[in-house]
């Protein structure tokens, strides 16, 4: 009897040894032939197809290979020579972002389910400086599986291209995101009131962890980051900070404050030595658009229309209200065209346009002129919120490092450089 019950033992030993030694040698197999996760991970969170934005670009492509480019120029596809046995058409449209975590917006590569010999190459052109607020290394490029789940993986960064690229041998949906964030990442607060921030994780690390290039990860769903990680929160401007373990509270002072937009930043710890800081910028002010000239008092107006497009240009004109209060009696005009598919437009001589015209004869605008050149200012517009989608939130920033400040006297007209900035928060226009 006993020895029938050593043999039962010996044979269940014997079954585990084998199991685990399949298991193990699955697992390696997982990792050098990218078959799928274990079921725990690749749920991801399955979202709608994107919505068309604009007519795709078109191009023949053969043997030879070729490049395309979306009509933004965002985005840039690569086709190696023996990528392809011989001509194909392929199309690149920007679409509408459904990926949770995804930045900007999403491009359609078409013809799907296509395979490619070679690996081909899918660039995004980011500058990271308009991103202050990311952890570049926690950018890489996703794209829309079959079940409608993202699925991310990491992308080299060319910093003199200012370009993220992955090698793929298909064609899909595709757009940037952010592994892990601080969540707003930007933020307009009228005065006294409160935000809850969070650090979030977008995939299914408990840690901030760096997407890795050729390593497929699904995206979803958002979950706060484990409060171990977080080493210090941080409050750089006016009004009170509540933190709690992955969470704040952030209390706005009860009047505009002289250093807008306050920032609260938050420092993580990585894996091994690897440390994180990200920042949330929140503007102090009224729903509508605030802004000041050489650091003088904050001017507020309101935006009756929201935005407004019309042929292409988007304009948001605004009604704006001296500073110690009363009834509008100057108007204030941003104009832009396209979609900032990189969320940051640069001043230009005719657009993105920005005019401010106050009682009087004096105007201000987004160049200046000298002699007979006009010179347009530094600076630009920053979107942290944008929509095509009627009724939904349009938020950003503005800076003009030399602003023109016209004035007409008797003998002419005299321009001289000012510096103005502002934000507004306004919606699209639902007519």
């Amino acid at each position: 009897m006993k020895k029938i019950i050593f043999s039962r033992k010996l044979r269940l030993c014997l079954l585990f040894i084998i199991f685990t030694g399949l298991f193990i040698a699955c697992k390696k197999n997982s990792i050098e032939t990218e078959t799928p996760l274990p079921p725990e991970s690749v749920s991801g969170q399955a979202t709608p197809v994107g919505e068309p934005q604009e007519t795709p670009v078109t191009a023949t492509i053969g043997a030879a290979g070729g490049t395309l480019q979306s009509a933004d120029g965002q985005v840039r596809i690569v086709v190696p020579s023996g990528a392809l046995a011989g001509d194909n058409n392929f199309s690149v449209q920007r679409i509408t972002n459904t990926n949770i975590a995804g930045r900007g917006s999403a491009y359609r590569l078409l013809p799907h389910g296509l395979q490619f010999s070679k690996p081909i190459i899918i660039s995004f052109f980011c500058d990271t400086a308009n991103f202050e607020e990311i952890v570049a290394d926690a950018i890489g490029i996703a794209y829309q599986d079959d079940k409608g789940v993202w699925q991310g993986s990491g992308a080299i960064y060319d910093s003199v291209a200012k370009t993220f690229s992955v090698s793929t041998s298909h064609f899909s949906d595709w757009s940037l995101f952010t592994a892990f964030a601080i969540n707003p990442v930007t933020a307009a607060l009228e005065p006294g009131k409160t935000l809850h921030l969070s650090v979030v994780n977008y995939m299914s690390d408990d840690l901030p962890v760096p997407p890795v290039p050729g390593v497929k990860k699904p995206i979803g769903p958002q979950h706060d980051l484990n409060a171990q990680y977080i080493k210090e929160w941080k409050l750089a401007g006016e009004g009170k900070l509540i933190a709690n373990g992955s969470e704040a509270d952030y209390i706005a002072p009860t009047t505009i404050p002289s250093k807008n937009p306050v920032a609260v930043s938050v420092s993580l710890n990585g894996s091994g030595n690897s440390k994180y800081l990200l920042v949330s910028n929140i503007y102090i002010g009224a729903e509508g658009i605030t802004f000041r000239i050489n650091n003088g008092p904050w001017l507020r107006g309101t935006i009756p229309l929201g935005v407004v497009e019309a042929e292409g240009i988007h304009s948001l004109d605004a009604a704006v209200v001296p500073a110690d209060g009363g009834a509008a009696n100057a108007a204030l005009s941003l104009k832009w065209s396209g979609y900032p598919s990189g969320w940051h437009l640069n001043w230009g001589k005719k657009l993105p346009w920005f005019l401010y015209q106050p009682p009087g004869t004096t105007i201000y605008q987004q160049f200046i002129v000298q002699g007979k050149n006009i010179i347009p200012s530094l600076g630009g517009v920053h979107f942290s919120s944008y929509s095509e989608t009627k009724g939904k939130d349009i938020i950003g920033s503005f800076i003009l490092e030399q602003a023109g400040k016209m004035e007409s006297t008797g003998t002419g007209v005299k321009w001289t450089p000012v510096k103005i900035e502002g934000f507004f928060k306004t919606k699209r226009n639902t007519l």
